[in-house]
């Protein structure tokens, strides 16, 4: 087994919705450039031994669960950025103020 998919099978989506037996998970990546986000949208059933099993085929009685499933992980993503572009700012604004000891003062 690779090191990527070692990896991946050891981490959890960063945030996932419900609805009944359908799931939508988001799941978080680092790159060099930054987050990315994806998304996994998976259907619980039970198989003929009554075992749950998962599959991503999703019967035409629940596309429009699924659409909103959807609508809320964009709108989670969105929400995620939203925090990032907030720490990112701060950060650059806590870099730029001079630390204490070190201020450069005029002489008139």
């Amino acid at each position: 087994m690779s090191e990527q998919k070692k990896h991946s099978q050891n981490k959890r989506p960063v945030k996932s919705h419900r609805d009944g037996v359908l799931e939508t998970a988001i799941w978080r990546h680092e790159t060099e450039n930054g987050p990315v986000f994806n998304t996994e949208r998976t259907r619980s059933y039970q198989d003929k031994e009554g075992k749950w099993r998962k599959t991503h085929s999703i019967p035409e009685r629940d596309l429009l669960k699924a659409a909103k499933l959807d609508e809320r992980a964009y709108e989670s993503i969105q929400l995620m950025r939203q925090k990032e572009r907030e720490k990112y700012i701060q950060r650059q604004k806590q870099e730029a103020q001079p630390t204490p000891g070190h201020e450069h003062s005029r002489t008139p």
